[in-house]
């Protein structure tokens, strides 16, 4: 993979100084190892100093078994530093930062940890590295904006510390850290609070055909009918179909999604949660989703199995946590399933937009589809 082009809009951007946090090292050029990481992601960390690597480590690793394997190497490569364990490349980006390079594709981005001259984070730079990851930047400013006005979740969101454009055009944004490095594993009451609290920051009530949830549907459906074979098109739009006779008739809320409620944006604190990422955020979305999400992307990331007894599963847990979220509708086994159905969509009309076509090489984009098109096995009549 070629990084040295999006590390030199990294470079440019620590350099000017709306992305300077108070107290930052200051530029220099140094030695970096790379770690690759799941998805293609790299992750670049000053050489030489293996206790920083590991602090930084926990902010871009989550999961025992991932930060162990990293830690690992990144031990061995300091102890034995001329084996090459690591790739090792010398650039001019601030000696006390560390820097992931996000998936490929129209919407990449880099994250960059800002930190002290002793080492301690103090914030992180989410930096567009194309033109066409502009807006994903400014939407996610704009709901870290709108999501600061909800006092129920006061202090669960990062505070936006900056936002702007660099000389040459590319957007970004600068936020406050999460109190905490401890991942969320399981699906806890506190995530139930979390997402019940921004559900109804803004909630409409209206029949699923009215609802913005399906205009989006069919309007990125329309977006991306040119990108996919017509087969592909045709199964998508049967889909669609079948989300609107099976809620036809039915009437109920559509709420604030935060869009990619996933383990790796969601840190544990005591007894709540902390959320980052919201450029995926949006208003009168799928009441389901992001609970839908969370119990199956990252499965589908890794490549694991996900079929009809998972989705059964998964629908019965959702049927239980929306019933206590929202208990003024009605939820039954049907609206359950076609939530679901809708939720499949809105994901695989995302990566396919994302991504010019229907990549089946892509793990979350294989399982999805496989589950659309066998949804008569776990669809409920």
């Amino acid at each position: 993979m070629n990084i040295e082009e999006p590390l030199r809009t990294v470079a440019a951007a620590l350099a000017e100084s709306g992305l300077q946090a108070p107290g930052a090292a200051p530029m220099r050029a140094g030695r970096w190892v790379v770690l690759f990481g799941g998805r293609q992601r790299p992750l670049l960390m000053p050489a030489g100093d293996y206790e920083l690597q590991k602090r930084w480590l926990s902010f871009f690793v989550d999961g025992r078994l991932r930060s162990l394997y990293a830690m690992t190497l990144l031990k061995l490569n300091s102890l034995v530093p001329r084996a090459g364990l690591l790739p090792e490349l010398r650039l001019p980006l601030a000696r006390r930062a560390a820097v992931q390079i996000g998936t490929p594709g129209p919407y990449r981005k880099a994250s960059a940890l800002l930190v002290s001259q002793t080492g301690e984070a103090l914030a992180l730079a989410k930096i567009a590295l194309l033109e066409s990851a502009d807006p994903m930047v400014a939407k996610e400013a704009r709901w870290l904006r709108r999501v600061a006005g909800i006092e129920k979740l006061a202090d669960q969101v990062p505070r936006l510390l900056a936002e702007g454009s660099l000389a040459g055009g590319r957007r970004y944004l600068v936020t406050s850290l999460a109190p905490t490095t401890r991942a969320s594993t399981e699906f806890t009451p506190a995530h139930a609070r979390f997402l019940g609290a921004l559900g109804r920051s803004d909630l409409q009530s209206m029949r699923f055909r009215d609802s913005p949830c399906c205009e989006y549907l069919e309007r990125t459906l329309a977006a991306i009918e040119p990108s996919v074979t017509r087969g592909e098109a045709g199964q998508l739009r049967d889909a669609l179909l079948d989300c609107r006779l099976s809620l036809a008739h039915w009437v109920g809320p559509f709420v604030v999604s935060q869009g990619d409620f996933a383990r790796w944006n969601v840190r544990k604190q005591r007894e709540s949660l902390f959320v980052f990422d919201w450029e995926y955020a949006r208003a009168g979305a799928n009441p389901l989703s992001d609970v839908f999400h969370y119990h199956l992307v990252e499965r589908a990331a890794s490549g694991r199995h996900v079929g009809a007894r998972l989705m059964r599963e998964v629908m019965r847990r959702a049927r239980d946590i929306v019933r206590e979220l929202y208990p003024e509708w009605s939820w039954r086994d049907c609206e359950i399933s076609a939530l679901a159905l809708a939720y499949l969509l809105e994901v695989l009309l995302l990566y396919c937009r994302a991504s010019g076509g229907l990549d089946r090489s892509d793990d979350v984009l294989r399982s999805y589809w496989l589950l659309l098109e066998r949804r008569a096995a776990w669809l409920a009549a």
